[in-house]
């Protein structure tokens, strides 16, 4: 998934282990996702992107989902 943070573009959350790199940071951990969704509003930290197309879980690809 793919975060952003406008207003810290060279932000490093060192308990997560991420980097944001020129604004952008890309998570693939399920834990990461749900701590930095979690991280205050005046982080400027935001979701904007889901998992890629024909990833599993994304729900691309499959048809006739029955979970």
């Amino acid at each position: 998934m793919k975060f952003v943070s406008p207003k810290y573009p060279q932000l490093v959350v060192h308990d997560l282990g991420v980097r944001f790199v020129d604004g952008e940071a890309e998570v693939t951990d399920k834990n990461t996702i749900d701590a930095l969704r979690g991280m205050p509003t005046d982080t400027g930290v935001r979701a904007t992107g889901g998992r890629p197309p024909g990833s599993p879980g994304s729900g691309v690809g499959k048809a006739g989902n029955t979970d």
